[in-house]
């Protein structure tokens, strides 16, 4: 059995360690706004369902920019506003996950990029991703920091959002107020980076 003794990792080696072994986690396709109304969307699997009252998620944002060591622009978006959209990813948009993942500058539109379309949302200003086919509107309750800040692979912020509406297509339904999980056709990570 190998012994992997944490306190002689760099901060990327331990997360990678943990990405490797918490599989598969599934992918929050997040949408914000930023100050001037640009769309901005990026992917994050460190995300979990809380509870279910309040209708509660946790979505881990990294605290900077790997190569400038900026805030990334999520983290911006929700400090302003507090509120943001998680579109299911699904197949049918896996195709653009990394490129919507990489670092383009501030109000670059990743949809654009990608081709995707939006929607409005009906409670929360950050528009939805009309190619998922189901979107959890958020508006962020807390914020727990961890790590340093200045480091891309250990300071991160833990945002705890309360989901305040759900919209699913048809052809995920089970029936009224019950989706389907098996017709999500959902993506996930196995790994990392």
């Amino acid at each position: 059995m190998n012994v992997i003794d944490m306190s002689q990792c760099t901060p990327a080696q331990k997360q990678g360690l943990i990405s490797q072994l918490v599989v598969p986690r599934p992918i929050a396709m997040i949408t914000t706004l930023d100050s001037a109304g640009g769309l901005n969307v990026a992917p994050f699997s460190y995300y979990m369902p809380i509870s279910g009252e309040p209708p509660m998620v946790a979505v881990t944002v990294g605290a900077c920019r790997e190569a400038t060591d900026a805030p990334k622009d999520t983290w911006v978006n929700l400090g302003a506003s507090g509120e943001f959209v998680i579109n299911v990813t699904t197949v049918e948009l896996a195709e653009h996950i990394e490129t919507v993942a990489m670092e383009y500058p501030s109000g670059v539109s990743e949809a654009d990029i990608a081709g995707w379309r939006t929607v409005e949302s009906h409670i929360v200003k950050p528009p939805s991703l009309e190619d998922s086919p189901a979107h959890m509107e958020c508006r962020v309750r807390d914020v727990i920091d961890r790590g340093d800040q200045h480091s891309c692979y250990s300071g991160v912020h833990i945002v705890l959002a309360e989901v305040v509406c759900i919209t699913a297509d048809d052809s995920i339904m089970a029936e009224p107020n019950r989706i389907d999980p098996t017709k999500v056709r959902a993506v996930g990570r196995m790994g990392f980076p």
